[in-house]
């Protein structure tokens, strides 16, 4: 299989953005930067955490100093020296965010003389905070007599140093009261924010600063810890090296151990993941070799220098094109949900199967197609959000399926009942991977919502997030690729499956089951947030649910039929082609 070499891995936090995008350019990629480089997509958050220490954005809590904290102590170990030379010259912000006027000489001096004592490892530790902390309001806290409530103590404080440094709100005002070999002083200031007005992590952290109390040696961790115990971008197993740098394939799209003790690259590939557990490194040779183990980029060990596609788009001519360009998307991801459940209901149900390898990659491939059709189901209401976004009061929802399809070479294919045969599998991967016809719509969506006038913040992350979300959803038809390829589809795939007549009762229940999810669907869009929730989610469950659409799809597989949809007549439902163009 070919693919068209188009990168999908697209800027999603603050400060990749904020680097790369520039303003005549819709989007640029930057490798390896996923959405799980934000701090609130960590897998841990604290004590310690696995992807960083959260307890670490504390130590900064006050400008210019840096501490560590103990149940009942508050230790300065560093003053921030430049920063306090800055602050005295000029208008720099003591706190990111707001505006200060210089530093008196008299303020400067208590932290310089700080900032000595330290330097002579004399002790100086915070004994006393000033200020808002949350549910437990102003207080003149003393952090030596901090403890835990017991059971039945009404609790008045916080129970621990961190939990009352982490209840203050930023930018709050605060005193502090700190004990020196010289006796006591006084400190006023704000409470500084994790971020910056940009929204990436403030200026005041060191790189590396909130991973630096994990576990050690780390690297214990990646052989040790439990598979997919990591995060995405931590990983413990991942897709092989390939041999060469063609399109890989099956049995290439097998995860390994990232670990593993045999580091050889050969035209056979590792051995996979979850058979016979092969032999890892040892503790030892994890440290020493820690730098033979591979990159891993979009799920895969790289060996060879990446080299991402371009991403470029040309925004549409008008506000009558690009209404045209979401409407179509909206149909795109209904036809998208069609074919997939077609897909789904036409494996055999597990208690058809005899106990083992089959029955449990068929029961998992039904899993992930039916969470990728709820997950269409998604962008379907992200796509009609940005439509109510743009027209207001005006707003119709966009609920026309689409006729057809994009397919790998940039066509446009008839949307169709399927069963899930390895052909069906290259085609939902051609649909969902970053391929010509699917990206230029939402490129061109995209790139025109960014113009001045015509989208708001909000649209465009709608936009973004659909684009991104396709990745995953490629990589799961991949796996399945894997899970199937080892059994014939007559093993584990209904046959001879036909079109139903129009007049099966079976065939009309589905009918009707189906229009009662858009029926729902177009009420829920209609009626908006929250008024529609109920009807949005009602659908959504409907779907996915075993009883009510469920039983109708099996109804009608287990009578021999395909599952397919009817073209309905109603103008709110009735398919819509693609932008002329496309």
């Amino acid at each position: 299989m070919s693919l068209p070499d188009i990168i999908k891995l697209i800027p999603r936090n603050a400060a990749a953005l904020r680097r790369t995008q520039t303003a005549d350019s819709a989007i640029t990629p930057v490798a390896g930067n996923p959405v799980s480089t934000r701090l609130e997509s960590g897998v841990g958050n604290c004590y310690p955490g696995l992807e960083a220490d959260l307890r670490n954005l504390e130590r900064r809590f006050f400008p210019f100093l840096e501490v560590d904290i103990d149940d009942t102590e508050i230790r300065i170990v560093a003053v921030d020296s430049s920063g306090i030379d800055a602050a005295t010259t000029n208008t720099t912000t003591t706190t990111p965010g707001t505006a200060n006027t210089p530093m008196s000489a008299a303020v400067a001096k208590k932290y310089r003389n700080l900032a000595r004592d330290i330097s002579q490892n004399r002790r100086c530790t915070i004994t006393g905070i000033n200020g808002n902390f949350g549910p437990f309001g102003n207080q003149d806290l003393s952090i030596a007599t901090l403890s835990p409530p017991g059971n039945t103590d009404i609790s008045t404080a916080p129970p621990d140093a961190w939990t009352a440094i982490r209840l203050l709100p930023e930018n709050t005002p605060l005193t502090l009261t700190i004990q020196t070999s010289a006796g006591s002083v006084s400190l006023q200031g704000k409470r500084s924010p994790y971020l910056s007005s940009t929204g990436s992590l403030a200026a005041m952290f060191e790189p590396g600063e909130l991973t630096q109390s994990l576990c050690s040696p780390w690297t214990h961790d990646f052989r040790d810890c439990g598979c997919f115990y990591w995060a995405s971008n931590h990983p413990d197993i991942a897709q092989p090296p390939t041999p060469d740098a063609s399109e890989p394939g099956v049995p290439w799209l097998a995860a390994v151990p990232w670990e593993r003790l045999n580091r050889s690259i050969g035209n056979t590939p590792p051995v996979p993941a979850d058979i016979n557990e092969p032999e890892e490194l040892g503790h030892y040779a994890i440290n020493h070799q820690w730098q033979t183990l591979n990159f891993v980029l979009e799920g895969r060990e790289t060996i060879r220098p990446y080299k991402p596609g371009k991403f470029t788009a040309l925004p549409l001519a008008s506000r009558e094109e690009l209404q045209l360009y979401l409407r179509y998307a909206a149909g795109l991801e209904l036809a998208a949900i069609q074919e997939y459940l077609s897909a789904a209901y036409s494996l055999l149900s597990p208690a058809m199967l005899a106990a083992g390898d089959l029955r449990n990659n068929v029961t998992v491939s039904f899993a992930e197609l039916m969470r990728i059709a709820y997950g269409e189901m998604r962008h379907l209401r992200a796509v009609n959000n940005v439509l109510l976004s743009l027209n207001g009061p005006a707003y119709t929802p966009a609920l026309q399926v689409a006729k057809t399809i994009p397919d790998a070479a940039g066509n446009q294919s008839p949307v169709r009942a399927r069963i899930l045969d390895r052909q069906a599998i290259l085609d939902f991967l051609a649909l969902e991977q970053a391929n010509t016809g699917a990206d230029k719509l939402y490129a061109r969506i995209y790139a025109t919502l960014r113009q001045p006038g015509f989208g708001s913040d909000a649209d465009c992350q709608s936009i973004r997030y659909i684009m991104a979300e396709g990745q995953d959803h490629f990589e799961t038809f991949e796996n399945m690729q894997v899970w199937l390829q080892g059994f014939q589809p007559s093993q584990y795939l209904h046959q001879n499956l036909v079109q139903a007549p129009a007049s099966n009762s079976t065939y009309k229940a589905l009918q009707k089951a189906y229009r009662s999810l858009l029926e729902k669907l177009y009420a829920g869009y209609q009626a908006g947030m929250p008024q529609g929730a109920v009807d949005i989610n009602s659908a959504r469950s409907d779907m996915v649910a075993a009883s009510g659409f469920g039983s109708a799809a099996r109804a009608v597989i287990n009578a021999g039929f395909l599952l397919s949809f009817d073209t309905i007549s109603d103008a709110r439902f009735t398919p819509i082609a693609p932008p002329p163009g496309l």
